[in-house]
């Protein structure tokens, strides 16, 4: 393993992906525990970083990302953070599992907030203001309301199977994912497995291959036909679009992570998303 050049600042940079990636506040022991690290140390890290408005600290003594963080994102700092996560907070309750906002720009996804129900399962994905490719299926939800141009480039990324994915998009509002593989038991060995894993995800070697994984959660976009039907089935995550400026800049990303759901509460998660994002539109279109 190649030694970091800095160990103290190396130090740094994993306690700010610990708590960027956590989906909730920590404190200064959970944060020395997951990374292996001297209470001692991480108290004087999380000090410092707490004077800069990197991260701030709550009643509970607990830590989050700050203020001066997202503003080294313009693209996060207009957004209207309480009034967001508010909004996202209110659907993941409803949900009850963890939600996600990401701005979806013409060659990359990016996560600007989340937020995760009490006691909901919590998979280590992306990071907020972490960025990765667009390719299919990503970005699904907001394709239709896209420039030809734009809709062209994704779709050539999985030649034969985006217009599908796109006509359902149109007809249900959002796109709704299940894992590759036809055994609906894959969802909690996957979601499982991610979870167990935390902090070692901060091995950059190791979050590739875990992220690998987590993309087979949503490797197959179901299609009317097989959505519709009466037997159970595994729902991994929903995306709806969101709107500002008479475009949608914004995917809404709800998970589920079931292996098997009947169709009314399908169709539960289905209203939750779009009121979820219809409420995010207003939020945002302000």
């Amino acid at each position: 393993m190649v030694q970091p050049a800095s160990p103290p600042t190396r130090r740094v940079v994993e306690v700010m992906e610990l708590l960027a990636s956590a989906g909730k506040p920590l404190t200064a022991s959970e944060v020395a525990t997951a990374l292996s690290l001297a209470r001692a140390t991480v108290t004087a890290v999380l000090t410092e970083l707490a004077a800069a408005g990197w991260v701030r600290r709550d009643g509970e003594r607990r830590f989050r990302p700050g203020p001066a963080l997202a503003a080294l994102s313009p693209a996060e700092s207009e957004l209207p953070e309480g009034a967001v996560r508010a909004e996202l907070r209110a659907l993941a309750v409803a949900a009850g599992c963890g939600v996600t906002l990401s701005r979806i720009e013409r060659a990359t996804l990016t996560v600007v907030a989340k937020e995760y129900a009490p006691d909901a399962r919590v998979v280590p994905g992306l990071a907020v203001g972490q960025s990765i490719p667009l390719a299919y299926p990503a970005g699904a939800a907001v394709m239709p309301w896209r420039a030809e141009a734009e809709r062209a480039a994704w779709s050539k990324t999985a030649p034969g199977e985006a217009a599908a994915l796109l006509e359902f998009v149109r007809a249900n509002g959002c796109a709704v994912f299940r894992p590759d593989s036809d055994d609906a038991g894959v969802v909690d060995v996957l979601a499982d497995l991610l979870g167990a894993l935390g902090a070692e995800l901060l091995q950059p070697d190791l979050r590739a291959r875990v992220l690998r994984q987590l993309a087979r959660l949503t490797a197959r976009p179901y299609r009317d036909t097989e959505f519709t039907g009466d037997d159970p089935l595994p729902v991994s995550y929903l995306s709806a679009p969101v709107f500002a400026g008479g475009a949608a800049p914004y995917e809404l990303q709800l998970g589920p992570l079931r292996p098997a759901v009947g169709r009314a509460e399908r169709m539960v998660y289905v209203e939750a998303i779009a009121a979820g994002a219809q409420a995010m539109s207003v939020v945002l279109g302000r």
